[in-house]
């Protein structure tokens, strides 16, 4: 069911001045433009990186969600660059690519831009990110707000201000402290001097890799 907020967006045609500069930010990236399918023409994934921040801005609860909105709103196909809606398997496959790559470069572009250097103090947690029931790729785990859930994880590594250093993308059943393990190679780069995080992160392992 598509809310009244996406409605009242889409027919009075206002944009969020802050989605507004967050799409254009991303209209300066660079990424790798190939086709998801051959024989297809090819979607820019700037454009359906700009659904991801639809779906999420406008609590769109699935792509299937998604696509029906776009297929209803030629408001919001047109402020994402779409001339036509992608089909449900172009934005799983978009998704897969976003989650394993494509923010990875985007975080990098990011850091590069507020020029972020040496953070003596770093924070790391994880996030819930619940999924359908009917999501075979999800699995359940335990959270203290949610208690059981089926979906993912998302894992961060930021600084005190809350800008995203490092981040890995797992299901809902992985370890926090297992994960840990992963986040801090990628920002071994920078002088750290502290890292906190909750009891999740309370393990030899961890305690041994931050040093």
């Amino acid at each position: 069911m598509i809310s009244n907020f996406v409605t009242e967006h889409a027919i009075n045609s206002e944009m969020d001045p802050l989605l507004q500069a967050l799409f254009q930010y991303i209209d300066q990236l660079s990424f790798p433009e190939t086709s998801y399918m051959t024989g297809r023409p090819p979607i820019s994934k700037k454009s359906l990186l700009k659904c991801f921040f639809l779906k999420t801005y406008f609590s769109i609860d699935s792509l299937r969600q998604l696509v029906d909105t776009l297929d209803r709103f030629g408001y919001l196909r047109w402020i994402c660059g779409l001339k036509e809606v992608p089909h449900l398997s172009t934005f799983s496959r978009a998704g897969k690519w976003f989650r394993e790559q494509g923010f990875s470069v985007f975080n990098a572009q990011l850091l590069k831009d507020l020029g972020v250097r040496y953070p003596k103090i770093v924070i790391i947690d994880s996030t819930v990110l619940r999924s359908s029931l009917y999501d075979s790729q999800a699995r359940w785990g335990i959270s203290t707000r949610y208690n059981w859930f089926k979906g993912y994880k998302l894992h961060l590594c930021t600084t005190t201000r809350g800008i995203i250093l490092s981040h890995v993308f797992t299901t809902a059943n992985r370890n926090d402290a297992a994960v840990a393990l992963k986040l801090f190679p990628s920002v071994k780069e920078w002088d750290i001097e502290f890292a906190l995080g909750d009891a999740a992160y309370d393990s030899e392992k961890v305690r041994q890799m931050a040093k």
